[in-house]
């Protein structure tokens, strides 16, 4: 069987979604690396789940949704998403939508997720 990293995609943002982040982990390899406008550059899985953690701990009714995602090579896949969220503190509310892209190692493991914003 060979892997599809765009259904490795989508199981990585199921459990995201479902804000497992135990889930999460599981995806992530260790030296993995997320870059984002949003949280900048975060190195290594403790630091991501870290940073996951606390972005749903300010923002618990995250609502994310793939529009599209597709295969962009054999260890390689993106997806095109928006994102709804308000922080519980301020009621700021965010709304993003944007690209992710992401690399898979030999494993199956996530190594890099970047992401970049659209208007």
């Amino acid at each position: 069987m060979s892997f599809d990293p765009a259904a490795a995609l989508v199981a990585y943002h199921a459990v995201l979604d479902a804000q497992d982040v135990d889930g999460v982990a599981k995806c992530l390899a260790v030296e993995a690396r997320y870059v984002s406008p949003a949280i900048g550059d975060v190195i290594g899985r403790d630091a991501i789940l870290a940073s996951i953690r606390a972005y749903f701990a300010a923002s618990p009714d995250h609502q994310a949704f793939d529009d599209e995602v597709r295969a962009t090579g054999p260890r390689s896949a993106e997806s095109r998403w928006r994102l709804r969220a308000v922080n519980k503190t301020t009621g700021a509310v965010t709304e993003r939508r944007g690209i992710e892209k992401v690399t898979f190692d030999d494993a199956g493991l996530i190594t890099l997720i970047a992401v970049e914003d659209l208007p």
